[in-house]
């Protein structure tokens, strides 16, 4: 992130902590737990400095908020609500796959156990429920408060419908592109549009939210695509998950689904992913199937393409400086990241 932002990011965390605190002291491991996940505490729950992401959801929030000409301070409840809906679906997903590591940490439910995890996970998404109301005291209309907490409801079950999809597909070689972009949309799109739309809501602005909407919905579908490269050829030192790690999960991610169609190639990759486990040999060799029918290319100009319609919305949406700069720049890191 440029310098610029780090006022944004600041407050981000200053909102975080206020909300992840305890209310007594015989719950205080829960929400240490929460904050070693947030990278605050360490595994002996005393304080650190670990990677915690990229705060994305609430920058893309507080930026579309000023983007549409409001005070990005009445944003930051719905910022930090956003990053804990985010936060919560990574605890699961790791336990739902198996992860043992998060941002090159133990994950949460390798530490303290699945039980411990999922309650974790879930007290993480009332938080970011209950975080909305906090929008009122900052003056935000009631209207608004309102409609921004049915967004964020109608997102939330659009991300386990997502991740259904996404469980339910592992090792499907009949995946198409398109149940892909449904799967994807749900996953991860629907929460970085909320995050746009939520902004621009509060920023008042009025019939261009669907604009930022739009904006955060490609750049959703094209974030995720740049992670299934990462999830294939990322370097583990920079990503914090093992290498090819959604191969060997079978994932149906979109080099797969396109390597699937490719003639002879695509049945012996098929062959390999019809089988319950694959071996490391397996691995390499699914892996020189997609580097032989050019998979990583067209991914990243299907990345590319989504980036271009998400930065039509966004001049769509009429966005001031400077933080429609900001905006614009962020999307076009995301899709060169490596991590």
């Amino acid at each position: 992130m440029t310098v610029d932002l780090t006022i944004y990011l600041t407050a981000i965390e200053d909102e975080l902590r206020a909300i992840v605190s305890a209310p007594e002291d015989t719950v205080a491991t829960l929400y240490n737990i929460m904050a070693y996940h947030l990278g605050w505490l360490d595994q002996d729950l005393n304080p650190a400095e670990a990677y915690s992401g990229k705060r994305l959801r609430p920058l893309l929030c507080l930026l579309s908020c000023k983007a549409a000409g409001g005070d990005w301070h009445q944003a930051l409840p719905a910022a930090a609500a956003l990053e804990l809906v985010h936060s919560f679906s990574l605890i699961h997903d790791d336990i739902e796959d198996n992860s043992p590591t998060r941002r090159g940490r133990p994950a949460v439910w390798t530490v303290w156990g699945l039980a411990h995890g999922i309650n974790v996970g879930d007290s993480m998404l009332v938080l970011a429920r209950l975080a909305l109301s906090r929008l009122r005291d900052l003056g935000v209309e009631l209207g608004t408060v309102l409609t921004a907490a049915v967004a964020l409801d109608a997102t939330l079950l659009q991300l386990c419908q997502g991740q259904y999809l996404d469980i339910a597909g592992e090792g499907d070689v009949d995946t198409t592109e398109e149940s892909y972009l449904k799967m994807i949309g749900g996953k991860t799109a629907a929460l970085i549009a909320a995050s746009t739309q939520l902004g621009a809501l509060i920023g008042r602005a009025g019939d261009k939210t669907d604009s930022y909407r739009q904006f955060g919905w490609h750049l959703g579908l094209a974030f995720q695509m740049v992670d299934d490269i990462l999830g294939i050829w990322g370097d583990p030192a920079t990503t914090g998950k093992p290498a090819a790690s959604d191969i060997k999960s079978r994932k149906m991610t979109l080099p797969v689904i396109f390597a699937l169609q490719a003639g002879h190639e695509g049945k012996k990759l098929a062959d390999l992913y019809r089988r319950e486990h694959l071996s490391n040999e397996d691995v390499a060799q699914a892996m020189a199937i997609l580097e032989s029918v050019g998979a990583r290319q067209y991914v990243q100009q299907q990345a590319a393409q989504y980036e271009r319609n998400a930065l039509a919305a966004l001049d769509a949406a009429g966005a001031r400086p400077p933080a429609e700069e900001h905006l614009r720049n962020l999307a076009t890191s995301l899709t060169s990241r490596q991590k």
